[in-house]
């Protein structure tokens, strides 16, 4: 009676497995062929607010639909990123985020991401410092995904930031021979137990959902998964109205300079680079030797 309880339970587990598996897999291609019906309209949306934003065509009658204007504009760039990141997310989780993999100078995309957000950290009152080792070699990896991580810790650092508060950019070596990148902060922190929920897909903490600019919680999930997928760890430390820290590092065998150099084999010796030497003794032996300059 007990094996055939077991059984049965064994059974319905694995179809209730089967059923979470075929759910999200269906989630996964609705996700994917929804996403040029949702981009066409929204491109459509952003495209004839900016023409009226802009007043290309001349000035409103009523200045306020020039408000109007910018609002929808504004309003469809949050929509279209959030699209993007459900998408983003939703590859991941389906295994078919490919990573286009090249050599990567980080420091250079951190500064590229810096220069972006900068405007958006001024208007904020933030300071934002940059801590960079200079001369670092390169990484194997998809520049796209690492600027993806960087600019999404640090839009979080930007949007729980305080005003008049501080953010730090670093990139550097690792103990063990890697390349990190870091963002702290001196915003409000989170809670220790709240940690994990952030780290899940759709989770917010107490913080995110008090703030006045709500996202849909995948920034902190999509970095996390990106750099798994090159291996990496990503670490994040936090305390409560101190600030936070979130660590990526990028592991010793991604950095380029760690990767053995090709070993030539020597060019085929030519006849001309054959010269018979003079010398009596080996004249008399009628054999030629090999000159110096040849290296043999």
């Amino acid at each position: 009676a007990l094996i055939g309880e077991l059984e049965q339970a064994k059974a319905i587990s694995d179809e209730a497995r089967h059923r979470a598996e075929s759910a999200n897999v269906a989630k996964s291609r609705f996700l994917a062929q929804m996403s040029h019906e949702l981009r066409t309209p929204l491109n459509a949306i952003l495209g004839f607010s900016e023409v009226m934003k802009s007043e290309i065509f001349g000035e409103h009658k009523v200045p306020v639909y020039k408000e109007y204007s910018a609002d929808i504009h504004n309003s469809g760039v949050h929509l279209l990123n959030l699209i993007n990141e459900i998408l983003d997310l939703s590859r991941i989780e389906a295994g078919r985020y490919e990573l286009n993999e090249e050599a990567v100078a980080l420091v250079h995309v951190v500064a590229d991401c810096h220069h972006l957000l900068k405007l958006r950290a001024t208007s904020r009152g933030l300071t934002i410092h940059e801590v960079f080792e200079h001369g670092m070699p390169r990484i194997w990896g998809d520049e796209r995904a690492v600027r993806q991580i960087v600019l999404n810790l640090l839009s979080n650092s930007i949007k729980f930031t305080p005003q008049g508060g501080e953010i730090w950019l670093k990139v550097g070596w690792t103990a063990s021979g890697g390349q990190y990148i870091s963002v702290k902060d001196t915003g409000s922190g989170i809670a220790e137990d709240e940690i994990p929920i952030v780290l899940a897909s759709f989770g917010q903490g107490s913080n995110s959902i008090k703030s006045a600019e709500q996202g849909a919680g995948l920034g902190l999930p999509i970095a996390k998964s990106l750099i798994d997928m090159h291996g990496g760890t990503f670490t994040l430390k936090s305390k409560l109205r101190i600030g936070t820290e979130v660590i990526v590092t990028f592991p010793p065998e991604r950095v380029m300079s760690a990767l053995a150099p090709v070993q030539e084999e020597a060019p085929p010796l030519q006849p001309e680079e054959i010269t018979p030497v003079t010398d009596e003794k080996h004249r008399a032996r009628n054999k030629p030797i090999m000159s110096a300059g040849t290296g043999l």
